[in-house]
């Protein structure tokens, strides 16, 4: 999974509005997350020079937006970012299709001493699947997989794996999904896809 060229195409915005924007009467002003798509991007072309240009938008997004999110980060298409402010994403974390995130969301490792952390070399970040949408405040701590189709409702804190088509709430309170919240996409004949193996 490497981050979508069309990404950052479709959020960059044309001369007219780039004057609405300066003038103070432009739509809300998505730069932010252009440069966040840019620098995942840059960093993905690899290269000494697209390297250090990834890592020089990812410190001017930090101290402008706040937003920690490393550029050598995995993601899908269409990542999501709304009000990109306060988001955090680490380093190792691997992001699925089409995921939404939202103000103060945070994908973080868990608290390990830092000889132990540099001398290891597994994911200790999360592992988003598709279609997730991660609410305002939420946090998900440590190595976890989420499943394809969870929404993470806002301040829940995640220190568990996720299956597939649920509603995450408070601290790991799982609910599954009722039929009718579940995207047609993941049905195939009437019948959940996963579930027709059982």
């Amino acid at each position: 999974m490497q981050a979508s060229v069309s990404n950052s195409k479709r959020l960059k915005p044309g001369l007219k509005e780039r004057v609405r924007l300066l003038l103070g009467i432009g739509k809300y002003d998505r730069r932010a997350e252009y440069l966040i798509y840019r620098s995942i991007e840059l960093y993905h072309k690899g290269g000494k020079i697209n390297t250090n240009r990834a890592i020089r938008l990812y410190n001017k997004i930090r101290r402008k937006y706040t937003c920690n999110i490393w550029p050598g980060v995995q993601v899908g298409e269409g990542m999501y970012i709304a009000h990109a402010h306060d988001v955090c994403i680490g380093k190792t974390a691997i992001i699925g299709d089409n995921c939404s995130f939202y103000p103060h969301s945070d994908i973080t490792a868990a608290v390990k001493d830092d000889a132990e952390r540099n001398r290891s070399k597994e994911r200790r970040h999360a592992k988003i699947g598709n279609d997730c949408m991660i609410g305002n405040g939420a946090v998900i701590v440590g190595p976890v997989t989420v499943g394809n189709d969870v929404t993470i409702g806002a301040g829940a804190l995640v220190t568990k794996d996720v299956p597939s088509h649920t509603v995450v709430k408070g601290l790991n309170g799982f609910r599954p999904k009722r039929p009718e919240e579940i995207p047609e996409k993941y049905y195939r004949d009437g019948v959940l896809i996963g579930e027709e193996e059982e």
